[in-house]
């Protein structure tokens, strides 16, 4: 007899994926609408459908191959086979056999062996991403991928401005997480995957949720308290937070963005936060660059990016993606470089950092902006972060000094 709960799991996971897949919306925006449709559902419960739509979304490829579905054949029951092959092949979940025809069952798991060795397909990427990124990083690629495709482990860091990383564990330990130190100066890791976002400390605000290479920019860019910062690509603020917090709430940090919504997502945060050193501005028009023209002790370039070195947390990106969006990203990495580097005063700093593990985003794009910058800009040091060698996410930064 087939378990109700797990039927109906798979019912709306599939009806999650289709929409992901064949209406364009993005995986967050599903799971989320999912969620709040089954205001029943325990955290448990909320996290199996969250790992398990992002999974099927992550595998996509692979599952429509491996159910020979063509692109013409494709409906919402194609999906709900997907699903049931992602139980059957990637979570090996014995309650799937049961919806299985034994020869549909022993096909699927045979097919999955044959193709282990065509990377595009048993990894779930496009052709041209595979060539793209086996073209750039050479062998080292087939191990990134792996990586990337993994689950995400959940990390913290600290809010040193309200607490201390021994303090923030002994609180989580005693509201019953599971936690444990990296060795990162204010993350922990959840060893044991929960709700976080219900513990009291996160009311508190004591710490935000931020992996650990993401927490390693903001050092990176040797602010001090009483500095005048521009993070000029602000975002919905994670970086623009742990600044704050080296900055010991002392100084100014002009918060920069074209989305006004992120700008607003990150006063809230800084609220909770007990930041008071952040003022948002919109760029609505260059003017706003403009007129910080040699005024910043710090800049903060963490610049648009093709994101491939967080495809664990976005798998739905690598589908949204190509080769023409990839060459525009660049073209705009080039323009912020040019543009924004001039709110650097002479002395100052600037760090240019990515989530992508491509060089052709990265160390190729800073060494053109060096160029053509004409000496007046110098590299001091820069880092990248593999995501097959440390575990966490894939990173680039580098730290520019304005000599002239």
């Amino acid at each position: 007899m087939k378990d109700r709960s797990f039927t109906s799991m798979v019912d709306i996971v599939a009806k999650g994926f289709y929409e992901v897949m064949e209406e364009g919306r993005s995986l967050d925006q599903v799971s989320s609408h999912w969620i709040k449709q089954n205001p029943d559902w325990n955290s448990f419960t909320k996290g199996f459908f969250a790992e398990s739509l992002m999974e099927v979304v992550r595998w996509w490829r692979l599952l429509e191959t491996s159910v020979n579905i063509t692109l013409g054949a494709k409906s919402k029951d194609s999906y709900r086979l997907m699903v049931l092959t992602c139980f059957l092949v990637k979570a090996k979940d014995e309650r799937v056999n049961e919806f299985f025809q034994p020869s549909l069952r022993d096909d699927i798991l045979k097919y999955n062996q044959q193709i282990k060795d065509n990377r595009a397909i048993a990894e779930s990427i496009p052709d041209w991403l595979d060539s793209l990124a086996a073209c750039e990083l050479g062998d080292s690629w087939s191990n990134e991928i792996k990586a990337l495709n993994s689950l995400p482990p959940i990390i913290l860091r600290a809010n040193t401005l309200k607490t201390t990383r021994s303090d923030l564990f002994k609180r989580l330990a005693g509201e019953g997480f599971q936690v444990g130190n990296l060795d990162y100066p204010d993350a922990l890791i959840l060893n044991k995957r929960a709700d976080i976002f219900k513990s009291k400390t996160f009311f508190e605000g004591l710490f935000e949720v931020q992996d650990a290479s993401s927490q390693g920019v903001a050092p990176f860019l040797q602010v001090e308290p009483g500095m005048r910062v521009v993070d000029a690509c602000a975002g919905n603020g994670g970086k623009t937070l742990h600044i704050a917090s080296l900055m010991k709430n002392k100084g100014k940090i002009l918060a920069l963005d074209n989305a006004d919504w992120k700008l607003e997502e990150l006063m809230k945060r800084a609220t909770r936060a007990g930041v008071s050193i952040i003022e948002p501005r919109p760029i609505t028009t260059t003017k706003v660059v403009k007129r910080l023209k040699d005024k910043a002790d710090r800049l903060l370039l963490d610049v648009p990016c093709s994101g491939l070195g967080v495809l664990r947390r976005n798998p739905d990106s690598k589908w949204r993606l190509n080769p023409e969006k990839i060459q525009e990203i660049k073209v705009l990495q080039a323009y912020i470089l040019d543009k924004y580097s001039q709110m650097v005063k002479s002395g100052g700093k600037m760090v240019y950092s990515t989530c992508s593990i491509l060089p052709s985003e990265n160390q190729q794009q800073v060494k053109s902006f060096l160029s053509r910058a004409g000496g007046s800009f110098v590299l001091e040091e820069e880092k990248s972060i593999s995501p097959a060698l440390s575990g966490f996410d894939g990173f680039y930064m580098a730290r520019m000094m304005k000599v002239k």
